[in-house]
């Protein structure tokens, strides 16, 4: 989602000279840094190279880290898929984000990897480290990677913005001749330029037990990266947001500038393609035998390796993870996560009724259409019965046992969704509808109030490579060839779902999925049954995986939010489940208080609806009225001081930066359309 701005600016990121400091270590795993030491003794061998290159991703990739649940648990939040805490305000109001004075736009890793290349590449060039050194090749190769993923997150936040390939000198000159923000379509097109770069060097997967970047890992992101921008440029070309349209604010900078938007998206989408059946076509789906639960008493391994997947220590002998982190204790520092621990008691976040719905029937058709076979939704077990697999491995009914945790070890429960917990904003459902992906049941997991888990978490999955194709491909030729096909056959098997994705498409009624799939609409207009598909499967299969915000920009999804407030949505509670979902997290007795108007209620009124509203239990609540939009929002503002000081004059009017479109250019207002 969107950058947080911080207190620093462009300017000093551009040119500021630090120390080196590091993490030496291929476990990815959380390390006090190295001693500092000088430029001049370091980058002397393939180590200290591969030190340099893994420093900071634990920065650039989203992995949860003690109580900080980045990542499976919370990925989807303030999206249509889930609600997590209070909700982005800033996001879907009209007036709370506002343009700040100064900021950082984001160039210190930039720097960090110019400073690798300009010291690095030169010896390189000169035989310093020797010839036919793969591991010395991989780590360059990993920097061109990263380089390229921290602009890929600048492309997503901004749009537009300057292409920095050298270690700029602390003067205004030397900014400003660096510093011009630049069109979207040449950022994107030098992001894939790095990535063929990487490709080239990276060793294959299974290199350092794929802790590392690896050369699947960049094609996949050359797939993602590729479609991303194809998909942007298409859905938002002539709002502004595309240099070129009559609107485009980079005009002031780039006179007269021009390009042929269709080609390039098709170009991209070719190169998406090719990228991606790279690693699809090299890629296994890990296996789900559908069996559904362990006792937690008798649980065994092997017994689903779909959903162990998210639940292993260990994820390198599978073929599916590209790339993966690592917990554990290395000496004397310890990286876990609280991901497991969370699903035992709830994490205070919960999916929406909207996305449940989406899920199909095991039989492939949606939950509304004649023949479904859908038992509504007064439990949580009809909610689930007879559906797509993911959702009956990944969503928690009332049939699942919750693993033991060091507090409750000798009795077994069953789930039971908390709606009036007794640490309210930190633990328990909002909708009670919990994910259950990423559940252990390793009690050494699940310990009370901290967070001890060391399962793997994955950071890319070859199934993505699957998707982005079948995306792409019908995106360029209007139509499913046999590669998609097989593609999509392939997901919907493993999902444990008839595979006749056409039988799919003549039952969708796009005016029902429409109510609770933004992914529905494209710039306002809902799209075609066939590529709404394509985009529902990709919801299903990254349930929680932090993919659904990033999709819906490029789609253009939010249009519609303008005219047509948009309420979260739970569970069906005040049909049945209120007389017996009555426990909190701790398995004691619970009570229910309906807002909107009591001063202490803890739960949205049944006289309103059955289902949970969690954002309208108190009438203050800045989202009680359910989320807008301004279209300015689906990209970032530039901190105005920023923009300042890459003028000649300090004058807005004469930087080489522009204001994103939509955005003011002045401080401490909001966005204007």
């Amino acid at each position: 989602m969107r950058t947080h701005i911080t207190k620093k600016i462009m300017a000093t990121a551009l040119w500021a000279a630090s120390a080196l400091t590091f993490t030496a270590c291929n476990d990815f795993l959380d390390l006090e840094p190295l001693d500092q030491v000088t430029p001049e003794s370091y980058f002397q061998n393939a180590d200290q190279l591969a030190a340099y290159s893994i420093a900071y991703y634990t920065d650039l990739f989203t992995t949860p880290s003690g109580w900080s649940q980045g990542g499976i648990l919370n990925g989807d939040a303030n999206t249509d898929n889930m609600v997590n805490g209070d909700g982005d305000t800033d996001l879907y109001t009209t007036n709370l984000w506002q343009t700040s004075h100064s900021g950082d736009l984001g160039f210190s890793l930039i720097r960090y990897c110019n400073y690798f290349f300009e010291t690095v590449l030169p010896r390189y060039d000169e035989g310093f480290y020797g010839e036919g050194n793969a591991e010395v090749d991989h780590y360059i190769g990993e920097m061109y990677f990263i380089r390229a993923w921290v602009y890929f997150s600048r492309l997503k936040t901004y749009g537009d913005y300057p292409i920095v390939t050298e270690v700029l000198e602390d003067n205004s000159e030397d900014l400003i001749a660096h510093g011009t923000r630049m069109p979207r379509n040449e950022v994107a097109n030098f992001i894939l330029s790095d990535l063929d770069k990487a490709i080239g060097l990276l060793q294959d997967k299974g290199f350092e037990a794929n802790n590392r970047i690896n050369k699947q890992v960049a094609q996949l992101v050359k797939s993602r990266v590729a479609l991303y921008e194809a998909s942007y440029e298409r859905y938002h070309q002539g709002t502004g947001r595309v240099p070129g349209d009559e609107d485009w604010p980079g005009y002031r900078v780039h006179p007269n500038y021009s390009f042929d938007v269709e080609a390039h998206v098709d170009s991209l989408l070719e190169v998406s393609m090719e990228a991606a059946k790279e690693v699809a076509d090299n890629t296994t789906l890990t296996e789900n035998t559908m069996v559904l639960d362990q006792h937690p008493e008798t649980y065994t391994t092997g017994w689903n390796p779909y959903f162990e997947m998210y639940a292993s220590d260990d994820l390198s002998g599978i073929d599916e993870v590209l790339m993966w982190r690592d917990y554990g204790t290395i000496s004397t520092t310890n990286a876990t996560h609280g991901v497991c621990a969370y699903i035992v008691t709830g994490g205070w976040n919960g999916l929406l009724k909207g996305y449940v719905e989406s899920f199909l029937m095991a039989n492939g058709l949606p939950i509304y259409a004649n023949g479904s076979g859908y038992q509504g939704d007064e439990t949580l077990d009809d909610v689930k019965a007879d559906r797509d697999g993911r959702l009956q491995l990944f969503l928690f009914s009332e049939s699942n046992y919750l693993p033991f945790n060091d507090q409750f070890s000798d009795t077994v429960f069953n789930f039971s969704p908390v709606l009036a917990p007794a640490r309210t904003g930190e633990m328990g459902d909002q909708t009670g509808y919990r994910l259950r992906k990423g559940e252990s049941f390793d009690v050494e997991n699940n310990t009370y109030g901290k967070a001890e888990g060391t399962t793997g978490q994955i950071v890319f999955r070859g199934v993505e490579a699957y998707l982005n194709y079948i995306e792409a491909q019908y995106m360029l030729d209007g139509s499913i060839n046999s590669t998609s096909a097989s593609y999509w056959r392939a997901i919907r098997e493993r999902a444990a779902v008839d595979p006749d994705y056409t039988a799919t498409i003549a039952a969708t009624d796009m005016s029902i999925e429409a109510e609770g799939d933004w992914g529905a609409y494209s710039g306002g207009e809902l799209v075609d049954a066939t590529l709404y598909n394509i985009r529902r499967e990709r919801r299903c299969e990254f349930i929680g995986e932090g993919m659904r915000w990033n999709d819906l920009v490029r789609w253009r999804s939010m249009d519609q939010l303008k005219t047509q407030n948009y309420i979260p949505e739970g569970c069906n509670f005040w049909t049945s489940m209120y007389q017996t979902a009555t426990t909190n997290e701790n398995h004691a007795a619970s009570s229910f208080v309906e807002g909107p108007t009591a001063s202490d209620a803890n739960i949205s009124s049944s006289e309103e609806s059955v289902y949970i509203r969690p954002y309208r239990i108190s009438s203050s609540n800045t989202l009680y009225d359910g989320y807008t939009w301004m279209n300015a929002h689906y990209n970032s503002p530039l901190p105005i001081r920023e923009i300042e000081l890459l003028s000649p004059d300090e004058s807005v009017d004469t930087s080489v930066l522009y204001q994103t479109w939509g955005w003011p250019t002045e401080a401490n207002l909001p966005a204007e359309e």
